[in-house]
């Protein structure tokens, strides 16, 4: 087999890899391109001798981390890496933020109502403000009390509150 075919093999091979990074097609182009690389270098090894097969090798594993570099340093630039990379920060000026455990920051204890039928989660009404909740399994019918068990991050457990008249 001529030496120009397997380098073409070869090459394509860096090309298949090349287009897997632009194209979403689950790996296959990507695997195709693998395996006609190997292919191409076993063919060197069995047809042109031991030092070609050698160089094969050597390309095999200095082309392809520089594709991949390649490849992943222009994608930002393309039409799909255009559209697929959040291109613009988002902060606290344009309304954005993060979660932050002060926001829950002593809630354990306090008493509210349930806005939603908490089946185990839905909304509850807590000094005046509306939080997403969870129970802890109990089934809590809407305008039930409910009291804050503990917070757990952005979790806030609720069980049954007393009713008015308990003690």
């Amino acid at each position: 087999m001529a030496l120009y075919v397997l380098a073409a093999l070869l090459g394509i091979g860096f090309v298949a890899i090349f287009i897997e990074l632009f194209v979403p097609a689950a790996g296959l182009i990507g695997a195709a391109g693998v395996v006609t690389m190997i292919v191409s270098t076993v063919l060197a090894y069995v047809h042109h001798g031991k030092t070609t097969g050698t160089v094969f090798v050597a390309c095999l594993l200095l082309g392809t981390p520089a594709v991949l570099w390649v490849g992943l340093k222009a994608f930002p630039r393309t039409f799909v890496g255009k559209r697929l990379i959040l291109g613009k920060t988002f902060g606290t000026e344009e309304g954005f933020t993060s979660y932050s455990g002060e926001k829950y920051e002593g809630l354990a204890g306090r008493e509210g109502v349930a806005v939603t039928t908490l089946r185990p989660s839905g909304m509850a009404r807590i000094e005046g403000v509306k939080y997403s909740v969870v129970t802890g399994g109990e089934l809590i019918e809407k305008n039930q009390p409910v009291r804050v068990v503990k917070v757990e991050g952005s979790r806030i457990v609720v069980k049954r509150g007393p009713r008015a008249g308990d003690t």
